[in-house]
């Protein structure tokens, strides 16, 4: 019973998750992009991440419990590293790298960045970087979807 309910708020989670990732990342980044004010451009990004980050980190440690407890809960932590585990190895890594990314990252680089394009925003190429984020969100989002699919690999193999 613990596995089918952690199973289950594991997968509800990562709807959640990648789906707000997929959001930002389809219709906010776009949407923000053709702003033609740069100052604007930078509000308007930085007024809905800074509302989804939180919810981000907390879907990302709900994950990681939940991801983790399974793991021990069927000992599937014996095929870290080895050739019938790259599936679980593949999952664990993203959900590191987003762990460090939302956890370490998001607070002092990501938004220390907005905010400085926010008082700087004349100075600087605001565009390119919107497009080298939007970009690396795109990529963010493939890895994401293919951990997603190494999970259905794990859970029906």
């Amino acid at each position: 019973m613990l596995f089918l309910t952690m199973h289950m708020v594991h997968v509800l989670t990562v709807i959640l998750w990648i789906g707000g990732l997929a959001f930002v990342t389809g219709i906010v980044l776009p949407m923000a992009i053709k702003t033609p004010d740069p100052l604007q451009k930078v509000l308007t990004f930085q007024r809905i991440e800074h509302r989804f980050a939180p919810l981000a980190k907390a879907y990302n440690i709900i994950v990681g419990i939940t991801g983790f407890v399974m793991v021990w809960q069927t000992g599937w932590y014996e095929l870290y590293f080895r050739p019938g585990g790259w599936a679980l190895t593949f999952m664990t890594a993203v959900w590191v790298f987003w762990f460090v990314m939302l956890v370490g990252l998001e607070p002092t680089v990501i938004r220390k960045m907005l905010d400085r394009m926010a008082r700087e925003g004349a100075t600087m190429d605001i565009d390119g970087i919107f497009r080298k984020v939007k970009t690396l969100h795109w990529v963010m989002v493939a890895i994401s979807l293919a951990a997603s699919a190494a999970g259905v690999l794990v859970a029906h193999g």
